[in-house]
């Protein structure tokens, strides 16, 4: 099965441009496709105040909707960005990768929300949405093909893997695995002031509860309880929190 970047660039009878173009912006626009590239290109990488500055002002326009106060680092790249929502004082930093692919591609990043420097946050005909002052920290990656929440106030260390889809199905061992297709198990669902320590992985069909922490290193492959604090491979609850240690 063909990912959607491959049906994007490989659609027969198309012109290129128009391909480019439903990868890039979401739509098949040349006026947008120009914008696009004129704006990221002459103020993509530009240093400083004034980058960040003109970031600010201009790069709403590529996008879906955009509140206030902006943040844009350098290098961030953007693609979909038709289906890209972003609320007020938003921080994108250098080398941030926010892809919504697809015609049903969404991502919401809400009110001051922080996407620290090589995060890439990517929906694959799915949506993703990212809560108010949610931290994500760097190298961080946030995929799905279906659904993707993170509630309000919820910290996620460096290093950390929301996984939200892309289970290969493997039933048939006569065709190949990339040629058999997905099995979604309902996505990741993390609630407010959740806390997820450095290099955490969270695996599809996961919902952990509010306030609850999960130990560096850990491997969340079912559901966590609120209030709770988890680590290990496969996380489990420790104790909860508030209780001694």
């Amino acid at each position: 099965m063909e990912t959607q970047i491959q049906q994007n660039l490989s659609q027969k009878g198309q012109p290129s441009w128009r391909q480019y173009a439903l990868l890039t912006v979401g739509k098949a626009s040349r006026l947008a496709l120009l914008r696009h590239e004129l704006v990221t290109g002459l103020l993509g990488g530009l240093p400083g105040a004034l980058g960040l500055w003109l970031r600010r002002k201009i790069y709403p326009l590529l996008l879906g909707s955009c509140g206030r106060g902006l943040i844009v680092g350098r290098h961030v790249t953007l693609r979909g960005t038709a289906n890209i929502h972003l609320g007020d004082h938003v921080a994108l930093d250098d080398f941030t990768v926010l892809d919504a692919r697809g015609p049903e591609a969404r991502i919401e990043i809400h009110d001051r929300a922080l996407l620290s420097r090589n995060s890439i946050v990517r929906a694959r005909n799915g949506r993703i949405r990212i809560g108010e002052r949610a931290d994500i920290g760097c190298n961080c990656l946030l995929a799905t093909d279906s659904r993707l929440e993170i509630g309000a106030d919820a910290l996620i260390a460096a290093y950390t893997y929301l996984i939200a889809g892309g289970n290969h199905a493997y039933a048939d061992p006569d065709t190949p695995i990339n040629q058999q297709g997905f099995r979604s198990r309902g996505g990741i669902c993390i609630e407010d002031d959740v806390w997820l320590g450095s290099h955490c992985t969270v695996q599809d069909g996961v919902h952990i509860g509010k306030g609850t922490i999960v130990g560096a290193h850990a491997m969340v492959n079912r559901s966590l309880p609120a209030g709770k604090i988890a680590w290990g491979v496969p996380a489990t609850v420790q104790r909860d929190r508030g209780a001694a240690s």
